[in-house]
């Protein structure tokens, strides 16, 4: 075999693996961003849970009668009371988890709408947590759910494109499985 040819062989051989290792790359790339997104769908969920928790609980308090939202003020360990500072301390833990990942670049706007939404949810939970009497009655009547709602869609609108160019379903997230 002559010397050109063991050069060219050698020159082939490594533009095989020069682009064996591009492809695989690209490939645990693609792989490592869908795991975030999945991580980031499941956060969604909790937001979402959080979200539709605390306006189902402020439903239930405007159908309330006046006798049983003077007994909401005046006990700190109502249920509905719980439940809010429940509500609160979690979304305290997701947002700071949200704003922490180490995310992918073209994550970080769905990662940081779902940590405002969090935050916001947070924020206007906490205000009703040692609150007694009237004060209780008037933060519940300031909660803005409204500003919560934006951030919730913004955020699930920007990971839903991204699910989209990934390929990944809740299915994936889920298991494709019922629950019960």
């Amino acid at each position: 075999m002559s010397q050109g040819l063991r050069i060219a062989i050698i020159i082939v051989a490594a533009l095989v693996a020069v682009a064996a290792l591009v492809v695989a790359s690209l490939f645990l790339w693609r792989r490592t961003v869908r795991h975030h997104i999945v991580t980031l769908i499941g956060k969604r969920a909790g937001v979402e849970a959080a979200f539709a928790t605390v306006e189902g609980l402020v439903g239930t308090l405007a159908r309330a009668s006046d006798g049983e939202l003077v007994a909401l003020a005046l006990n700190p360990a109502a249920e509905e009371r719980k439940t809010l500072e429940e509500v609160a301390e979690q979304m305290e833990i997701l947002a700071d988890e949200l704003a922490t990942m180490p995310l992918p670049k073209r994550l970080w706007d769905a990662a940081n709408e779902l940590s405002d939404a969090a935050s916001e949810l947070w924020r206007q939970t906490s205000r009703v947590t040692g609150k007694e009497g009237i004060d209780a009655l008037d933060a519940l009547g300031e909660l803005d759910l409204v500003r919560v709602q934006t951030h919730v869609d913004a955020g699930g609108a920007l990971l839903g494109e991204l699910a989209g160019r990934y390929d990944v379903g809740d299915a994936a997230v889920y298991g494709g499985g019922l629950y019960i």
